[in-house]
């Protein structure tokens, strides 16, 4: 099967799924590089397959020169372009091509497959076949441009039926999926639904607050109740000097004892980076309005929350879904599901949770939550 794929504004046919992942295969045993819609891939790494959807590789040069992977999939034998929906992705680096087994990317492939959707995403510099700054060192603001840049081109697809946009994002993508819901909207797109799981819109400092929190609470052999209090005391100011006033958290160590000990018990941070992430990524993420894109974007709205969620607290879900009733009575649902963590596996307690302990995947659970609240909305 043939299809057309655009590449900086150029159609090139090129033989998608069936004929390039057989040339993968082929070319594996050489250990030649392969050139697939435009970008060069090792031939050992196969394409994505997923039961019953075509996936339709192309590529987006950025105006800052990055050359990002696209990746369109939708339900096998689609003939009629298909409304987009859009998914921001979490802030671990890796590839978010579908593979069997990860719980993530098996929601991907069912939303694929069940949504009636054309389901759109962009692998971030340098992810997957993606060129650009390496992942540990891209920031906020620009991951944010590569995605409205990206998804904007490929609106236009022809497979692409742009009348309506829906968008999708998952833990920090909760964050960006709304500023680029926003974004979209102001260049004129018409944003039929935006849902998100794992993040709110408290603001970036209130959210780092609580990871802390949470870090203390659910440790109870490791942490007594009583100390909570000073330490996240220390801790807020440790984050403001860290998240409002852009200081680098070696030099905020060398203020005092205090900023000291909170700088070696920071969960995620390393010497240079915070989950994975340059510094000036938070930085840039906390100088975010989430609520005001929130505010701003004509259309319903679906916020999930986990209650083992092992980061976020249920106020910054609430907070979405309140205020968006408020300016448009009815549009924003909130659904809580009890006992799920943030990854959308289920576990027995929320300590167990914390520590990861005996979860199963659940989130098969949540991908249905989203398909009901599209046909919902549609």
């Amino acid at each position: 099967m043939q299809n057309a794929i655009r590449l900086a504004g150029l159609s090139v046919c090129v033989c998608a799924m069936l004929f390039t992942v057989a040339n993968a295969r082929e070319n594996a045993a050489s250990g030649n590089t392969i050139m697939v819609a435009g970008l060069p891939r090792a031939a050992d790494r196969p394409l994505e397959e997923i039961a019953d959807v075509a996936s339709h590789y192309g590529a987006v040069e950025t105006s800052d020169g990055a050359k990002l992977r696209t990746i369109i999939a939708a339900p096998e034998g689609t003939t009629e372009p298909l409304h987009p929906l859009l998914f921001t992705q979490w802030v671990s680096c890796g590839s978010i091509e579908y593979r069997e087994g990860s719980g993530a990317r098996e929601m991907l492939g069912k939303l694929a497959r069940d949504s009636g959707l054309a389901l759109i995403r962009v692998e971030r510099s340098p992810d997957g076949d993606s060129q650009g700054p390496a992942c540990d060192e891209l920031d906020y603001d620009t991951e944010v441009a590569h995605y409205v840049e990206a998804f904007e081109e490929v609106l236009e697809d022809e497979r692409i039926d742009n009348e309506k946009v829906y968008v999708i994002g998952s833990s920090l993508g909760s964050t960006t999926a709304p500023l680029v819901a926003q974004a979209l909207q102001d260049k004129g797109y018409a944003i039929a639904g935006v849902a998100v799981q794992g993040g709110g819109a408290e603001t970036y400092y209130e959210r780092m607050l609580t990871f802390d929190r949470i870090y203390l609470e659910r440790r109870p052999e490791e942490v007594n109740p009583e100390d909570i209090h000073d330490e996240m005391i220390a801790r807020a100011k440790f984050h403001y000097e860290y998240l409002v006033k852009d200081r680098h958290p070696d030099d905020i160590a060398e203020d005092n004892a205090a900023m000291a000990a909170v700088r070696a018990d920071i969960l995620g941070m390393g010497e240079t980076d915070h989950y994975g992430r340059p510094f000036a990524w938070h930085q840039q993420a906390a100088k975010k309005n989430f609520l005001a894109a929130w505010a701003a974007i004509d259309a319903p709205i679906l916020v999930i929350f986990n209650a083992f969620d092992q980061f976020e607290a249920q106020y910054g879900a609430d907070v979405i879904v309140h205020t968006v009733n408020q300016l448009r009575p009815g549009t924003a649902t909130l659904a809580v599901q009890d006992k799920l963590g943030h990854n959308n596996m289920r576990y027995d307690d929320i300590v167990k949770a914390y520590a990861g302990e005996g979860g199963e995947p659940a989130w098969e659970q949540t991908t249905d939550v989203i398909l009901e609240w599209l046909d919902e909305i549609r």
